[in-house]
């Protein structure tokens, strides 16, 4: 009974996972001139589509790093494709400030509303 409760679990969480996910190994796998297509297959949908002036449309797609509740590192993956065929690509990456309050004047503030002797 176990066993059956834990092989449906793993096939849940399998189906959880949303199936293909654009990793930095998986980004530079896509060659120039993969359609369209293939890139969807090989990665799944993106993000969002920029369809450009020029004619060009840019897939976007973002992997997010992190550690426990935070994230350390923000990567978007730009696929630059004209006619369907991919033409080039870039990676962006973004990290958040290391801390967003300065621990040490947490620690050293004194409480205003006492009063001091």
């Amino acid at each position: 009974m176990k066993r059956i409760l834990f092989l449906a679990l793993a096939m849940l969480g399998a189906c959880g996972t949303g199936g293909a996910l654009m990793t930095m190994n998986s980004f530079y796998e896509i060659p120039v001139g993969a359609s369209s297509s293939d890139i969807v297959q090989q990665v799944g949908p993106p993000y969002a589509i920029h369809k450009k002036s020029d004619g060009t449309v840019e897939y976007e797609y973002i992997e997010r790093i992190n550690a426990s509740a935070r994230n350390l590192e923000e990567r978007h993956y730009y696929i630059i494709l004209k006619d369907d065929r991919v033409v080039s690509k870039r990676v962006k990456h973004t990290s958040p400030p290391a801390y967003t309050f300065d621990s040490y004047e947490m620690q050293t503030t004194q409480n205003q509303s006492r009063p001091m002797d």
